[in-house]
C-alpha cells in the first residue's frame, strides 16, 4: 500500500460526530459485484500525522530513519491502518473486500472500487494549521470516498459519501477474545500488503480505525440498499411448552380427603 500525496486542500464541510453522508445511484440489484477494491488514501499536505511512538518503534526494527522521512512512514501506516479496518469490517459482513485499484482488474471481473482522499475538514488557518491530523490534539479529517463499478460494460460512478471521524461516542469494548481475533485479521491485511506490522499508538490507531469502519458501514448501507448481501435468517420460535402440573403436598392431599369425606 503506498499514497499519492497531493497538495494543500481547504474544504469546508459541516460534519459533526462519526457520520458517513452522501449521495447513491440505485437500479444496481443483480449486478453483484465479484469483489470489492479498496484503495489507497491521497492525503492532503495539510492533514498531518504525528506518532513518535510508532517511530520509535519502528526504528528499533528497522534502524534509524531520516527525519524527513518520519512523516511519510507514519502518513504510509495510518493508510494501511484505515484501508485494513475497511477490508476486516466488510469481510465480517460477508462481502469479498481486498486491497487494490482500478489497475488490479482483469477483463473478466466486476468489482467494486472504492477510493477517496483524505482532507481537512474545516478551513486551513494560521491557528490550527498544526492541528488537523492523527495524533494526540489532532482531527478535523474528512475522507471523500467515492464508488465506481468495474464491469464488461465499462466503469460506471454508483456512490459518493463523506465520512469524518472526531470525538468518539461511548461504544461498548469488545470482549478480549473478539478484539484480539479483530486486531489479527487487520494485522494480516496490513502484512499481506507488504506494511509495516508496528502496532499504532492508540491516539492515532483509535480515530483511524473509526474512520475504517465509518467508511465500511456506508459501503455495508449501499450494498443492502442495492440488494448485494444475504437477509438474516431469523431463528425459528421454540413451540410453547405446555404449563407445569401443578403439584400437590400430602398435607393438600389429606384436606382434599377430608372434604370428600
Amino acid at each position: 500500500m503506498r499514497l499519492i500525496p497531493i497538495g494543500t486542500t481547504i474544504v469546508a464541510l459541516a460534519l459533526a460526530g462519526c457520520t458517513a453522508t452522501g449521495g447513491l445511484q440505485t437500479g444496481l440489484a443483480g449486478n453483484k459485484p465479484n469483489v470489492v477494491l479498496i484503495s489507497d488514501f491521497t492525503i492532503a499536505s495539510d492533514v498531518v500525522p504525528i506518532d513518535r511512538g510508532y517511530t520509535a518503534r519502528l526504528q528499533r526494527k528497522v534502524g534509524s530513519i531520516p527525519a524527513h522521512q518520519r512523516r511519510q512512514r507514519t502518513t504510509e501506516r495510518v493508510n494501511d491502518e484505515i484501508v485494513a479496518t475497511v477490508i476486516v469490517t466488510l469481510r465480517e459482513a460477508g462481502l469479498d473486500a481486498r486491497s487494490g485499484g482500478e489497475e488490479t482488474l482483469t477483463l473478466d471481473q466486476s468489482a467494486l472500487v472504492i477510493s477517496g482522499n483524505l482532507r481537512p475538514s474545516v478551513p486551513v488557518t494560521e491557528k490550527n494549521k498544526n492541528s488537523i491530523g492523527f495524533g494526540t490534539g489532532r482531527g478535523h479529517v474528512v475522507a471523500v470516498m467515492t464508488g465506481s463499478l468495474f464491469s464488461s460494460g465499462g466503469k460506471r460512478e454508483v456512490l459518493s459519501f463523506n465520512a469524518e471521524t472526531t470525538a468518539p461516542k461511548r461504544e461498548s469494548p469488545l470482549s478480549p477474545k473478539v478484539a484480539a481475533a479483530h486486531n489479527a485479521a487487520i494485522a494480516s491485511v496490513i502484512a499481506a500488503g507488504s506494511g509495516s506490522t508496528e502496532r499504532l499508538s492508540p491516539d492515532v490507531e483509535a480515530p483511524a480505525r473509526r474512520l475504517g469502519r465509518a467508511i465500511a458501514d456506508r459501503v455495508l448501507a449501499f450494498a443492502k440498499e442495492q440488494g448485494w448481501q444475504e437477509p438474516a435468517v431469523a431463528a425459528e420460535p421454540r413451540p410453547a411448552s405446555a404449563p407445569p402440573t401443578p403439584r400437590i403436598s400430602p398435607d393438600q392431599e389429606e384436606i382434599s380427603e377430608d372434604k370428600s369425606g
